[in-house]
């Protein structure tokens, strides 16, 4: 069994914090470039690409400014099995949180008619709880129609 290094448990931290705040700028940057205003945080997309980047900038700043991160794994820093993980669950769940916070942020925003086969196009008008609700009522009515072809020729 080994123990755990306190060095090595705040470098992780820091990491992880990291890439979490640094995914959230970049993917704010991103949905406003594509025009997904149903996962914005902010109203204005120009408003929200200024902020996402500024926010992506900030997260890669607190973590190389905050100490030296040029660290080997083997004096404490990340190997790179444990920093692909780290990176692949602290982005996860920042788009996670990203889905839920816009859902809330956006609730008011309700697409009247959406397109059956409208997929992430659906996002520029309406928020993911929405739009996630009209896709399972869908699928849930139409799925022997829709699967019959594939089963049956």
């Amino acid at each position: 069994m080994t123990v755990v290094d306190a060095g090595m448990f705040n470098f992780t931290a820091d990491y992880c914090i990291a890439v979490f705040i640094s995914t959230m700028g970049v993917l704010q940057f991103a949905f406003s470039l594509g025009g997904l205003k149903g996962l914005l945080f902010l109203k204005s997309p120009l408003v929200a690409r200024t902020g996402g980047l500024a926010v992506g900038i900030l997260g890669l700043s607190l973590f190389f400014a905050t100490g030296v991160r040029n660290i080997n794994d083997y004096e404490g820093g990340l190997d790179a099995p444990d920093q692909a993980l780290y990176f692949s669950l602290s982005a996860l769940s920042a788009f996670a949180l990203t889905l839920l916070s816009s859902s809330l942020v956006n609730y008011g925003m309700k697409s009247a008619d959406s397109e059956p086969d409208s997929g992430i196009d659906e996002l520029r008008d309406s928020n993911y709880a929405t739009a996630l609700a009209h896709s399972i009522s869908y699928w849930r009515r139409n799925w022997r129609t829709l699967t019959k072809r594939c089963f049956f020729g």
